[in-house]
């Protein structure tokens, strides 16, 4: 199973946002629009590369949560 990003994402910038991750390369994008939250499937790209993008604030790893 590929290992998917959450991306956090500032209020009215999410369009901003998902343009910005296309321009870099990530295709695979799920848009979370009333949480704020852009779910990606990133290629080579860093971490660090998307923390850069404006708007952007905070990126993590998905995790498996049991309860």
């Amino acid at each position: 199973m590929k290992t998917k990003w959450l991306i956090s994402v500032k209020d009215d910038s999410m369009s901003k946002v998902v343009n910005e991750l296309g321009l870099i390369g990530i295709k695979d994008v799920e848009i979370l629009d009333a949480i704020g939250v852009v779910v990606v499937v990133p290629g080579n790209q860093k971490i660090a590369d998307i923390e850069k993008i404006e708007g952007v604030l905070n990126v993590e790893e998905e995790r498996d949560v049991s309860i």
